[in-house]
Order: C-alpha cells, then sequence, then structure tokens
C-alpha cells in the first residue's frame, strides 16, 4: 500500500490541505528554520545604537532638518508599525519637531493604500500623530529631476525626497523577481520614482530571467546607481523568516546595510534541491494579495521544473489581478514573448506589467500553470492560459495522471520566498 504525505498550503487567511504519494515526493522545501531573535523590540534598539559605517541618528540629524521616513507599503511585510517608534523616539531625543517630519509611503506603481491599510501599517498613533503622505508615481508636479544613469535611466523622484535635509528608510531585506533581493535603496527607486524611470529601469528586467537572487542584475545596478543621486542618509532594513518574524536587523549606511542583509537572506531563502521535477506545487504567500504579486512564486518554482512539467500555483488573491490593465495584457493570448517586449520597447502602459507578461509567456510556452479557485473569476484565469482545478487535491491527483506513477513533485508551501537551487 502506498503511504501518503500530508501538505498545507497558506491560501490568503485560510490553509488548503492535499495528500499525495511520498514516492513521488522530491521534497518539501521552505526558507530554512533561522531562530527569529527573542526580542524585536531590543533587536532594533541595537541596530539603531550600533550603525553600519555611519554616526548614529544622534549625530547625523539636526534639531532643525525636515526629515522624511520612507517606507514600503501594504504589499509588503516589513512591520514598520514595530520599528517606526523607535526611529520617532531617536529623532525626538534630538529634538526634530513632530510638524519637521513626514511619513512618506513608496508605492512605486503599486496602488494606493486604504486608510485601514495604513493605519495597519505605521499603527494607530503614529498614523493620529504624524504627518503621512502616499507617493503617487504619476504626479509629475511634485517630481523633481535628477540626471541620467550610465543604462540611460532618466531619474525623477518624489520632490518630499529631494527637499528633506535627511532622508530616512525603513524596509526589509527579502526575495526580489526583478532585483534579486529587496531593500536598501529600493525604496528610493522604484518607491519614490516617477512611473518613466520606473519603466526605463524595470525595461531591463528581462535580462535577468531565470536568474532569481541575482543582485548584480542591470536592473538592480541601475537602481543603485539612480539613487544614488540622492541618497539615503541612514537605513535600517530587517530580515525576517517565512513567518515574517524579524531575525536581525541591520541599520546605518545603506550600502553596507545591504550587503549584511542580503548575505544572511541567501543563507535562509536559497534552498538546495536535489533535481529537476516534473511538477512543482507552490504556495504564494504572503505575496498573494493579488495575482501580479502572487506570480513571483510561479516565477522561482519555475527553475526546478522540466520543460512540459507542471506549476500548480496557490494563491488567494483577494485584490484579483491587481490592476484592470495587468488583467487585459494578461488575458490576451495572442501575446507572444517578442509582443511583451516590443510593448516594453515602446512604454505601451506600465512596463512592471509587461516584463511580467514576458516572464509568464515564457514559462507558459514550456510549462503548464494550473490554479485552484481564487478571488479572480475562473474564466478570465483561463484566458489567461491557466488551467483550473477544482481543488488542490483534485489538481495534484490530475498531474499525477498526466506524468505518470513515477513522476516527480516538488512542494513549496512559502513559494514566493522560496529560491530553489539544484545541487
Amino acid at each position: 500500500m502506498t503511504s501518503e504525505q500530508t501538505i498545507r498550503l497558506a491560501c490568503g487567511n485560510d490553509y488548503l490541505t492535499a495528500h499525495l504519494p511520498e514516492q513521488n515526493l522530491s521534497g518539501v522545501f521552505s526558507p530554512k528554520p533561522v531562530p527569529p531573535c527573542s526580542d524585536p523590540v531590543l533587536e532594533i534598539k541595537r541596530a539603531l545604537a550600533q550603525p553600519l559605517d555611519c554616526p548614529p541618528l544622534s549625530q547625523l540629524v539636526k534639531p532643525a532638518d525636515k526629515v522624511v521616513i520612507l517606507i514600503d507599503d501594504h504589499t509588503r511585510t516589513t512591520p514598520a508599525d514595530l520599528i517606526l517608534p523607535h526611529v520617532l523616539q531617536e529623532l525626538d531625543k534630538i529634538g526634530c519637531r513632530e510638524e519637521d517630519i513626514t511619513i512618506l509611503i513608496t508605492h512605486g506603481t503599486h496602488r494606493l493604500s486604504t486608510e485601514e491599510e495604513v493605519r495597519k501599517k505605521v499603527g494607530e498613533e503614529i498614523f493620529h500623530q504624524y504627518k503621512i503622505v502616499q507617493h503617487r508615481c504619476e504626479d509629475e508636479q511634485n517630481q523633481v529631476f535628477l540626471g541620467i544613469t550610465s543604462r540611460g535611466t532618466p531619474v525623477w523622484i518624489n520632490r518630499l525626497v529631494y527637499e528633506a535635509d535627511k532622508r530616512i528608510g525603513i524596509g526589509h531585506i527579502g526575495l526580489s523577481p526583478y532585483a534579486g533581493f529587496s531593500g536598501g535603496l529600493k525604496l528610493i527607486i522604484p518607491g519614490a520614482a516617477a512611473l518613466d524611470t520606473i519603466n526605463c529601469n524595470h525595461s531591463m528586467v528581462p535580462l535577468g530571467f531565470r536568474k532569481p537572487g541575482d543582485t548584480r542584475l542591470p536592473t538592480r545596478l541601475d537602481i543603485d546607481e539612480a539613487a544614488g543621486m540622492i541618497g539615503m542618509d541612514f537605513i535600517l532594513d530587517v530580515v525576517l523568516d517565512a513567518n515574517d518574524k524579524i531575525i536581525k536587523a541591520f541599520a546605518g549606511a545603506s550600502a553596507k546595510v545591504y550587503q549584511e542583509g542580503v548575505a544572511l537572506a541567501r543563507t535562509v531563502f536559497e534552498v538546495a534541491c536535489p533535481s529537476m521535477v516534473d511538477i512543482a506545487i507552490t504556495s504564494a504567500y504572503p505575496y498573494d494579495i493579488d495575482l501580479y504579486q502572487a506570480v513571483r512564486a510561479v516565477e522561482y518554482a519555475d527553475a526546478i521544473v522540466r520543460e512540459g512539467g507542471s506549476i500548480l500555483l496557490v494563491a488567494a488573491c483577494p485584490d484579483g489581478w491587481g490592476g484592470e490593465d495587468f488583467r487585459k495584457l494578461m488575458c490576451d493570448r495572442t501575446k507572444t514573448p517578442p509582443d511583451f517586449l516590443r510593448d516594453i520597447a515602446r512604454r505601451n502602459g506600465k512596463v512592471t506589467f509587461s516584463v511580467l507578461g514576458y516572464a509568464l509567456s515564457r514559462i507558459k510556452s514550456e510549462k503548464r500553470l494550473v490554479i485552484p479557485p481564487t478571488n479572480i473569476p475562473a474564466t478570465e484565469l483561463e484566458e489567461a492560459g491557466f488551467y483550473l482545478v477544482n481543488s488542490l487535491q483534485e489538481g495534484i491527483e490530475e498531474l499525477i495522471e498526466k506524468y505518470g506513477a513515477e513522476c516527480r513533485i516538488a512542494v513549496f508551501p512559502s513559494g514566493s520566498v522560496t529560491v530553489p537551487c539544484l545541487l
């Protein structure tokens, strides 16, 4: 009698459970179980007191300085509500006035946060006490031109960032399908940049197709060069585990913080896998707020699935596609990878959508994408080239039947934060 393995995958605020034969299981691959710090508050305070390659805030900031604190948005799991109070306490000790401090939510091309999402991100007390502004990438009247990078990206950034006496960043260092790893100066580019700047920068993303975790990609190098035109005076980045708990905090100069943070993040999120497989089953949680975010789990799983294989994606997508323009683009079955590259070259719409369309079209041309029910209508998913199944269990059974009793299956319970690396 064949023994079975039970798998449990996060899907939004719920879990999906299914069973598969142990003989088919290549492995269940998750970020390494590095223990989180025992006291996150003490860890944040330690990082602030021992900054890397720069003086502490008490020596960097003067009482009369206009300060902008850049934080990421509702699509990211950085615990800004936990970190902000301690940064603000340091500024208060210096003598900075509340009216001279602005918290800027750096959306890049993402939709703006709802009031509830802002409250959750910064915490109730800070929400009521400090000025909070949401960056709008298409608001050209509030942008300042800085110059052109060596790769040809014209750089416009939010005027608040430009006019600030001091710029402080709060973010986290994790995987990024566009830039190898998030964190560092990404809060400025693309976070606080103009749409035209983001489009130019992200037009280089196809050069990084199937190169997950590579921080030497042109997109990332261009980000650092562009953001370096204005710079960040001080940054506090955290590395989080798969449950969004702080492992370690890094504060100080952005370059050193990023270097140290990426080194730790690699040991957590890059996972050794023994061989290519026929089927990958991957959960996009916690990046499954919409399909635009969720497909990063597909991009990472793609690295270990053979040509002709299948990727089964579990994603709640409470916000649907992540934009009507993205939906229309993905549902156009006539578009080929070169068509998406033409859209990128011509700047048709948001380049961020087209570069993802390019990656997905490349993957779909070689592999089947399977998905159980989400918050997106089934007809739209079918238009976009997804093969629908009624449940996770049904999907597994159909795929085993398709590939045979000897097929190999890899499971990624945290697929959007797991990069499989072949041994």
